[in-house]
């Protein structure tokens, strides 16, 4: 059982130069694209309060290849039905009975780990913001289809200030849906709070669209999320075929999302999001690509432990949303 309130986390120092994994000792996962790397970005379930993560971030090569899925299609499995008679509508028949990696702009390859850098408005204050994102390879049933834990660790100012898993499933057309989330806020290595609960199909939260397959401009906006007497989110395709330069490589193909009309978000195939940028000229949140990395299978296994951790703590904290929820497993 996961542990309530004063819980510590250990988080590793980020150490330019040396691999870019999720355990101290796993730094054995193949590089995607050639590059320098960052490094060691972790938690645990047990230990003392975090060591502090350095601020600044290693440039990669413009040039060279895709990331690390590429094409349109990845190791999780093919679709059986072309993307184009996948209308853009939730639907648990339209989800296979083996996962569908297939839109490019969101690969789902367990062990794919980004690192987005930048900065983030805490009170008067303008920190310097980490955020990794690791896929997983834990799943959960929710609301009918089988979804892949993301989790994602943001660090401000070089201190672990929240975790989060992102619950998402893919259609065999490409659609990539948001069924779920679930974050935890730290305050100098302890628990704070729990916030963003929710799942598809408890409490009238319905699943939001996190990615169309061939997102194209001219269409109109859609809810990313939608939960009764909580946060309604919308975004909208507004550039596609985009070239963009961030400080690990240049992308070409990029898509780029407007979320509440307030921020855009690029993302490349084969790679994910690789660029956050704000539209008015007051300071937000900003966030570019520094790296990308396979991680080592012993890099991997200790996320998704993270992963199903947070998982089990949503169940206990949060009961009125995760209460009823089917366990995850790990297992893709």
């Amino acid at each position: 059982m996961a542990r309530m309130a004063g819980d510590r986390f250990v988080v590793t120092s980020i150490m330019a130069g040396v691999c870019l994994c999720a355990l101290a000792s796993g730094c054995t996962g193949a590089d995607v694209t050639e590059a320098s790397n960052t490094g060691v970005l972790t938690t645990g379930a047990t230990g003392s309060t975090g060591a502090s993560v350095p601020t600044g971030g290693t440039s990669g090569p413009t040039g060279g290849t895709s990331g690390p899925t590429g094409g349109t299609s990845g190791p999780m499995g093919e679709t059986s039905t072309s993307p184009e008679k996948i209308p853009r509508t939730f639907d648990p028949k339209n989800f296979g009975a083996s996962l569908t990696d297939v839109n490019p702009w969101v690969p789902m390859a367990p062990g794919i780990q980004s690192v987005m850098e930048g900065f983030v408005n805490v009170g008067d204050r303008r920190l310097p913001h980490i955020r990794v994102t690791t896929i997983t390879d834990v799943t959960k049933v929710i609301d009918g289809v089988r979804a892949v834990l993301v989790l994602d660790q943001d660090f401000n100012g070089g201190q672990l200030s929240e975790q989060a898993i992102d619950y998402l499933a893919e259609d065999e057309g490409g659609n990539v849906w948001y069924v779920g989330s679930y974050t935890e806020a730290y305050e100098g290595g302890q628990f704070l709070n729990a916030e963003d609960a929710w799942l598809a199909g408890v409490n009238g939260a319905i699943p939001g669209l996190y990615m169309p397959a061939n997102p194209k401009t001219g269409t109109p906006p859609y809810y990313q999320t939608s939960i009764p007497g909580g946060e309604q989110s919308t975004a909208q395709v507004v550039e596609v075929g985009q070239e963009t330069c961030v400080p690990f490589k240049c992308y070409t193909d990029v898509v780029v999302i407007q979320e509440q009309g307030t921020e855009n978000k690029y993302w490349a195939p084969g790679v994910g999001g690789i660029l956050t940028e704000p539209l008015s000229s007051v300071a937000q949140e900003t966030e570019e690509l520094v790296n990308i990395k396979q991680v080592s299978a012993e890099a991997l296994a200790e996320l998704s432990a993270e992963a199903l951790r947070l998982d089990q703590n949503a169940v206990v904290r949060v009961p009125s949303v995760f209460g009823g929820s089917k366990p995850a497993q790990r297992g893709i």
